[in-house]
């Protein structure tokens, strides 16, 4: 590859890497703004995702900028002109050497390429080729974050050019492991939730074929992929699994909190019913979870038992 190419991406990646210093410390001197009663840990991670969207925001605004490197043009225009075969050279290199990932300039570019039969099938490879576990990689691969970098971005460009045809092998390796890293759950669900309507029955297929395991490890996963999916298209068919969801899974708490995203009110009754129908063996954290997600879904707490007898105190009069 081009050395002037290689200097672009280098210095592409140290400027982002001080836009998001800066963004980071704007949004840690905004912790003081916390509001009364929310979890530290929870309003941090908020902060955190509001630093990385604003220095993805501002990462777009860098890339459109014209480039004297580029002899005047931005890095959507300069990528733009090369073909697959450069594209794709590119995207390993980034992937293998840049601290900040692959610029968005060469996916849009790769999902753009007239070449697109060429693109597909290298994406399809590298998803399949991929290590998507620290097990899987070899040890002459790298760090296996900066590894999957390339099918992660390979997903990305499959869903820029409408390509579902990885959505069923990704479902079935996906559900192969008892649990994958974080950021490798995070890029399978951003490529499944491109395509409801191929993601959806798959998704169910495999839920309903995990039932009598407690729909735990991978199963987690894909009913929040479900319920994210149901947020922005809601059907009979999800609300449905969704509620199957709690009646078979060991960890409930993923159900109710799903239930209460997806927003339907038809579940009040059911949570409410399993507080009643579990006075003496319901445990406190599923409790909370579940009062919260009544309340969520404009359901009345006032007719239900306090098992514990210190919620009193955090609710006040609304609990018996």
């Amino acid at each position: 590859m081009d050395d002037k190419i290689k200097q672009i991406l280098k210095r592409y990646d140290e400027l982002v890497g001080l836009i998001l210093d800066q963004k980071v410390d704007e949004f840690a001197d905004k912790m003081y703004e916390k509001p009364d009663g929310e979890d530290d840990e929870a309003f941090e991670t908020y902060i955190q995702r509001m630093a990385a969207l604003e220095t993805e925001a501002q990462t777009r605004i860098m890339e459109n900028e014209p480039n004297e490197l580029l002899d005047g043009k931005n890095m959507y225009e300069f990528f733009a002109g090369m073909d697959a075969d450069q594209l794709t050279e590119v995207l390993v290199y980034a992937a293998e050497e840049l601290d900040r990932g692959i610029p968005d300039s060469v996916a849009a570019a790769l999902a753009s390429s007239k070449e697109a039969d060429k693109v597909r099938a290298f994406a399809y490879k590298t998803v399949e080729d991929a290590a998507w576990t620290d097990e899987e990689l070899k040890e002459d691969d790298g760090l296996f974050e900066m590894q999957f970098q390339k099918a992660k971005a390979c997903l990305s460009i499959l869903a820029r050019m409408g390509d579902d045809g990885m959505v069923k092998p990704v479902i079935e390796r996906f559900m192969s492991y008892p649990q994958t890293r974080d950021f490798v759950a995070d890029a399978i669900a951003e490529y499944l939730e491109e395509f409801p309507e191929t993601t959806i029955p798959l998704i169910i297929e495999e839920l309903n074929e995990h039932e009598e395991d407690g729909l735990t490890g991978p199963c987690e996963d894909l009913v929040i992929i479900m319920t994210n999916i149901g947020k922005k298209e809601a059907s009979e068919e999800i609300y449905s699994a969704l509620r199957r969801a709690f009646r078979y899974m060991t960890n409930k708490i993923y159900a109710v909190i799903c239930l209460a995203d997806y927003g339907d009110d038809r579940a009040i009754p059911m949570l409410k019913s399993y507080i009643n129908r579990h006075q003496d063996t319901i445990e406190r954290d599923l409790f909370y979870e579940i009062m919260s997600a009544v309340q969520k879904l404009g359901g009345d707490i006032s007719d239900i038992s306090d098992p514990f007898g210190d919620f009193q105190k955090k609710y006040g009069n609304d609990l018996k």
